[in-house]
């Protein structure tokens, strides 16, 4: 790792002690747990940069990012992965109007999509079956996907994907951005849950194998506090473009003890990958022992090597008596639906967690009840767009009953977070059958369109 210049930067700030007439009001002084921390808390005084136009410590940060990466140029981000999409969104907004996208994609997405005016042409999807992988779960977007629908949409100027998704299931980025770039087309990719992938083999992180765009959420499974991400680039004279548009999008009082603990994660990307590699291969005999036991397990192109996503329900589980289950033993996990579970594992996970997993997993096994094999769906069934997203966005909005909205117009992305995937988008209409799937997560109300 290189010399840490934001902490150098902020370090020098404290042991200087001058008066802080400055924000924020606590001037350094905070009970505990917050003592140590706040006395690097400071604002964008001199010696301590500024994010958006940043020439001292934050930018050397950035560049040691872009070296670890391997990329053209990073930005920091404050605010998330979200911001970095908002990001990547308005620098695609100059190459047209039209945005392929995997269905796949967080909710930030589809709002920025509608505040910019941008309009989403969905990808083709199907449901996961028993023999494909975690039954219930959308599969990634094909490269053959991408090339229909740019012939569909050849207006289109981009194209966006989320690889890694929640679930751990990976896409072909490799080829599917040698589709996009034939075809003249950019690619953002949604990298969030896989900042951590450029610890393995080149070929595994979005920008070693042909992204333009990607995103990363450091905080997700590296050491880093929560908001902390960035945004690469490979083509570093988008750099200053991309800074104005965070700027816009973000705070104006952005976390220097976020952007410190960036720096300190960037030493898992440097000098400690080997963590993630021994860990990948408690994961791989984690999955591998509950395939064995009958769970359900992610089988995509390429799975993320630290991420275990099962499936309980041909164990005869509902989630509730899943979850139950996995609290008794003292496990928490990252999310659980009507099918599967997420487990979010790093270095900083002790053995002694990772055996409280093992036999969690193991017990819930044996406790299943004999319960009718379910059966799912060979096609995702969208509804169809009536309005733009923006403009649904825009219109005057009334919230109703699930049960009385079929044939209305929906105002608002609606979705569960976790994992934020959208259920329904603005300007969609509303079947009986999205009632019935928006019915069987628990929302009985939905805004629409008057």
């Amino acid at each position: 790792m290189g010399d840490k210049p934001l902490w150098t930067a902020l370090e020098r700030i404290r042991r200087e002690d001058l008066a802080r007439f400055y924000m924020p009001g606590h001037k350094g002084r905070m009970p505990e747990p917050f003592a140590q921390a706040a006395l690097y808390d400071v604002t964008e005084i001199a010696g301590a940069d500024n994010l958006y136009e940043c020439t001292g410590a934050i930018r050397a940060l950035e560049e040691e990012l872009a070296d670890a990466y391997r990329v053209g140029d990073c930005l920091l981000s404050a605010g998330g992965s979200t911001l970095c999409i908002q990001t990547m969104l308005y620098l695609a907004r100059s190459r047209g109007s039209t945005v392929i996208c995997g269905r796949i994609i967080h909710r930030s997405a589809v709002a920025t999509m509608g505040l910019l005016g941008l309009d989403p042409c969905w990808l083709p999807g199907h449901i996961a079956s028993r023999r494909e992988g975690i039954p219930g779960i959308a599969l990634p977007p094909t490269p053959e996907d991408v090339e229909a629908a740019i012939a569909a949409h050849p207006d289109a100027g981009s194209v966006y994907i989320t690889s890694p998704d929640y679930f751990g299931q990976m896409a072909n980025v490799a080829d599917i951005a040698e589709v996009c770039h034939r075809a003249g087309k950019v690619l953002l990719v949604d990298n969030a849950h896989g900042a951590h992938l450029r610890c393995f083999r080149a070929a595994l992180h979005p920008m070693s194998v042909g992204a333009d765009f990607c995103c990363d959420s450091l905080h997700k499974n590296l050491p880093a506090l929560t908001g902390a991400a960035v945004l690469h680039l490979a083509d570093p004279d988008y750099y200053r473009e991309a800074k104005y548009a965070m700027s816009l999008f973000g705070s104006t009082s952005p976390s220097y003890l976020i952007m410190l603990s960036a720096e300190s994660a960037l030493e898992s990307i440097t000098e400690k990958a080997g963590e993630f590699w021994e860990l990948s291969g408690v994961v791989e005999e984690l999955r591998r022992d509950a395939g064995e036991l009958g769970y359900d397990v992610v089988k995509a192109f390429v799975r993320d090597p630290i991420r275990l996503a099962l499936g309980f329900e041909s164990l005869g589980h509902t989630p509730e008596s899943f979850g139950r289950f996995l609290r008794s033993r003292g496990v928490e996990p990252e999310y659980l639906d009507r099918t599967v579970a997420v487990f979010m594992l790093s270095p900083r996970n002790t053995p002694l967690e990772i055996d409280r997993l093992r036999s969690a997993l193991a017990g819930a096994a044996k406790s299943r009840s004999l319960l009718p094999e379910p059966r799912y769906p060979a096609t995702i069934r969208l509804p169809r767009q009536l309005l733009s997203v923006s403009e649904a966005m825009a219109r005057r909005e009334v919230e109703l009953p699930a049960a009385s909205c079929p044939g209305r117009v929906s105002s608002r992305v609606v979705s569960s977070c976790p994992p934020g995937i959208p259920m329904l988008v603005p300007g969609e209409e509303i079947t009986a059958q999205t009632v019935r799937f928006l019915q069987s997560s628990g929302i009985e109300s939905i805004f629409v369109v008057r």
